[in-house]
């Protein structure tokens, strides 16, 4: 660790923890134990985030775990008999929260990289608490009440727990979808510009031009005249064959894992025209090339395609890549930091956030994504990952 570092990891021991290690104790009912290799806590290049990245990767997440099981005075007699020390060191930059949390011998082990994902402040919490219901009764001793019913708050704890984390919104689900349906949407439109298109329903054709045709799934339809969408799988009367409702029961199965009401609803009544919005969701989790809306009289009918041709004018190219993210910034309003990892995710990439940022690697490719505090783009580039002899 050189000087630098030390000075600001000291200046963060007096300025920001004081306070910190004040919050634990509060939360727990009792002074926390707390044994902190400050001097493991560094990262080469990333010393100016860690008045950020420490609180949210070791701290706020062992106050906010400690709440949860102090909620009444049995629990913070549990926690105080069942844990003897937190001992908070990188031994390993560990992520993975499996390895990088653990709870043995009455001991709570937070081996953590002090930058990479550091916003997981709920999945760490989430751990926490999962490590500590399962296992502080069998570290605790003299504590017969909580011996008694700690099982059963467990079980239920446990379950809201992993509900909590399995649910999705509807947004989130567009979020993941909109910058690569987007660059598909572009492909297309630059394919076919210019032609005149004609569908065969019953044969599940979509034609531009004379040579240009693609198979289709259908999605769904919104009627203008009673502001109502109906998704194909949902449409009983309208003679759809099976084999065209394919990615439309993908959706359905995706929100009724998710219990999305909007996705699991057969008709719903929508003021405006929601079919682009569940399209992008529908082409990019059924792994479509783009969406077309067909519009007829008083009726637009969604569909999705699935062609090679399009397919082999993916963007491939890092450099493209950040054109077409900057470009769609400027263009459409969505959450940069969290849209452009999974952006890069569909891509192939290995993503990693250090701190507040995105760096993201394929092979000797590399793109950086730097964001302000409210995950705003302020620069994306791409670079070649020198390899040292």
């Amino acid at each position: 660790m050189g000087l630098k570092e030390k000075r600001i990891i000291q200046s963060f021991q007096k300025e920001l923890f004081p306070a910190l290690e004040t919050e634990i104790n509060t939360a727990a009912g009792f002074t926390v134990p707390l044994n902190i290799s400050w001097n493991t806590l560094m990262e080469d290049r990333f010393s100016h985030l860690y008045n950020d990245t420490f609180p949210k990767i070791y701290f706020l997440p062992l106050i906010e775990a400690f709440k949860a099981i102090c909620v009444d005075d049995m629990g913070v007699e549990l926690l105080k008999a069942g844990l003897k020390e937190v001992v908070i060191v990188n031994e390993n930059d560990e992520h993975n929260l499996d390895r990088a949390i653990t709870f043995e011998d009455a001991v709570l082990k937070i081996d953590h990289s002090p930058i990479v994902n550091a916003d997981n402040v709920d999945r760490r919490t989430a751990r926490i608490i999962s490590l500590l219901e399962d296992k502080l009764e069998e570290f605790a001793e003299g504590t017969p009440a909580a011996a008694e019913t700690a099982t059963s708050e467990t079980e239920n704890k446990q379950a809201a727990t992993e509900e909590q984390e399995n649910k999705v919104s509807i947004q989130e689900l567009y979020n993941q979808s909109f910058v690569i349906s987007n660059e598909r949407q572009v492909i297309f439109a630059e394919t076919v510009k210019g032609l005149d298109w004609n569908c065969d329903m019953l044969e599940g054709k979509l034609t531009y031009g004379t040579d240009k045709v693609f198979d289709i799934q259908v999605i769904g339809t919104y009627s203008e005249n009673e502001k109502s969408w109906l998704w194909a799988w949902g449409n009983t009367q309208g003679g759809i064959p099976e084999k065209f409702l394919q990615t439309s029961l993908v959706v359905k199965a995706i929100g009724e894992a998710y219990k999305i009401e909007d996705m699991i609803t057969p008709k719903k009544e929508f003021s405006s025209d929601p079919g682009a919005y569940f399209s992008t969701i529908a082409s990019s989790m059924g792994q479509e090339s783009c969406f077309v809306p067909l519009v007829f009289k008083g009726l637009t009918v969604y569909v999705t395609i699935k062609s090679e041709e399009l397919d082999n004018k993916a963007i491939t190219e890092p450099a493209l890549m950040c054109s077409h993210f900057t470009e769609s910034t400027v263009n459409y309003r969505f959450p940069h930091k969290y849209s452009l990892y999974f952006y890069l995710k569909g891509k192939g990439y290995d993503v990693e956030l250090p701190g507040n940022n995105i760096v993201a690697k394929k092979g000797d490719d590399q793109i950086l994504g730097i964001f302000d505090l409210k995950g705003k783009i302020m620069k994306i580039s791409n670079s070649k990952i020198t390899v040292q002899a």
